[in-house]
């Protein structure tokens, strides 16, 4: 008897635990619903490496997420020759645009992205301030597009402008 109820106990104790930690999951993704807006955050910054060829740092975060599957894609216009990336056919086709897709990694709360490219202009000719696009998406929906930052091309030389990061606040809601 004794036995029984040691193993009983055991039982019971996990059953407890279990409903614990689901209330407490519960409370946690209310508390992230009511009291948190989502934001995306967006930076980038370009560094030359050589004369006609530079690094571009692209940062991308959506802040307080509730929903598992984010995919942000960037669209670098197609006078800009990427090296070091491949592009992404599972993205929209938008004319005149080559699109790269972020490698989105869940971090708490936060699902994070941040990728270097390696570019140079592809021709000779000036290339007037054109947006480089980030689209955030998840399974359903597009949920935020941004064309903050502009990049131009001037006698072997780019110029990224912009500012130095960009938030957007959204209201957070299911299905999001």
């Amino acid at each position: 008897m004794k036995k029984f109820f040691k193993i009983f106990g055991w039982i019971c104790l996990g059953i407890f635990l279990q409903f614990k930690f689901s209330v407490l999951y519960g409370i946690v993704f209310l508390e992230n619903l009511n009291f948190h807006d989502r934001t995306y955050f967006i930076s980038m910054k370009l560094s030359p490496i050589a004369k006609s060829t530079q690094i571009l740092n692209v940062k991308t975060t959506v802040h307080h997420s509730l929903g598992p599957d984010y995919f942000a894609n960037i669209y670098i216009p197609k006078s800009i020759k990427v090296y070091n990336a491949s592009a992404y056919k599972g993205a929209e086709p938008i004319k005149g645009y080559v699109a790269y897709q972020m490698n989105m990694k869940r971090k708490y709360r936060d699902v994070l992205a941040s990728q270097d490219f390696i570019i140079s202009s592809t021709t000779s000719e000036q290339l007037p301030p054109t947006p480089i696009l980030v689209h955030f998406e998840n399974m359903k929906q597009r949920l935020h597009s941004d064309k903050t930052y502009l990049i131009s091309t001037t006698a072997d030389q780019t110029i990224l402008r912009g500012p130095e990061k960009v938030a957007v606040k959204y209201p957070q809601s299911f299905g999001m």
